[in-house]
């Protein structure tokens, strides 16, 4: 039984209590060292064209931080448009890994939910509160998360902390905008477990330590969080979400899942886990 605060390191993996259901899964250096290399120096070149080789992103990114911290928003949504982003969220090793960990003879993998995250260092509004990624993307029962650093993540740098004993079903959520650090609303919003059904998580958490190149794969119902980075480095990973194309959930209702902003597909098809929401 792993203790309260127990880190989890990459080649291990967590299953829930029935053992019918692989929850969590860690896999060490899934990932080619190349692709995350080539990533890197993409976001590079992105945000200092010109740089030298091997130029440090951290310290690319606290000049723009400083200087242009426009700039680092529109490199946060250009990078999906890359080709190394593609070639990351295909990767044949990851894919292989997502379809066996729900048996899938079909993957379902909507590009709209595969990420990039910036966490950068000492901003405190960044952290993610607890939550499931079930509300957030609305796909079948047989979806899997894998999140992919490209800069190591460990307790050092907030990186995820984990619940997997107290993910046995959905819970109801508090849908609330998203603030900036002057605590300002933002257009976006999140939907985070209830608060009041929040405790005990911290007491059973783990946090996952990883590599660059290394994966975790863990199920939509997984309760999980990402905490503060308080630096000095800056945290960059990626999400993606796999699934089975076939599970008759999905057939069911034309694959209809959440294709922008907002939480009406969940709404509607979830009102009693929808504890309060905050208006506009």
């Amino acid at each position: 039984m792993d203790s309260p605060g127990a880190a989890i390191e990459a080649g291990l993996h967590s299953t829930l209590a029935d053992g019918n259901d692989a929850l969590l899964r860690l896999e060490k250096g899934l990932i080619p060292a190349a692709l995350v290399d080539e990533a890197v120096a993409t976001l590079v070149d992105m945000m200092a064209p010109g740089s030298a080789p091997g130029a440090d992103l951290d310290q690319v990114v606290d000049a723009l931080r400083l200087g242009d911290r426009a700039r680092l928003g529109e490199v946060y949504d250009a990078f999906r448009e890359t080709l190394i982003f593609q070639r990351l969220v295909t990767a044949e090793a990851l894919v292989a890994t997502a379809q066996g960990m729900i048996g899938a003879t079909r993957v379902h993998a909507p590009l709209q939910h595969a990420v990039f995250r910036m966490d950068l260092a000492g901003e405190a509004w960044r952290g993610f509160g607890w939550h499931q990624d079930f509300p957030y993307n609305v796909l079948s029962d047989r979806f899997v998360t894998a999140w992919l650093p490209l800069t190591p993540a460990g307790p050092h740098n907030g990186s995820i902390q984990a619940a997997p004993d107290m993910s046995d079903r959905l819970y109801p959520v508090d849908i609330r905008f998203k603030r900036n650090g002057e605590g300002r609303r933002l257009a976006t919003r999140d939907a985070f477990i209830a608060e009041h059904l929040q405790a005990g998580f911290d007491a059973v958490a783990r946090t996952l330590i990883l590599d660059p190149g290394d994966v975790a794969l863990f199920h939509n119902r997984l309760v999980h969080r990402s905490g503060f980075n308080p630096g000095p480095r800056h945290r960059f990973s990626l999400q993606i979400r796999f699934g089975d194309l076939l599970a008759p959930e999905m057939l069911s209702r034309g694959w209809r899942n959440r294709r922008a902003d907002g939480f009406e597909t969940f709404k509607s098809l979830y009102p009693d886990l929808i504890h309060s929401e905050e208006q506009p």
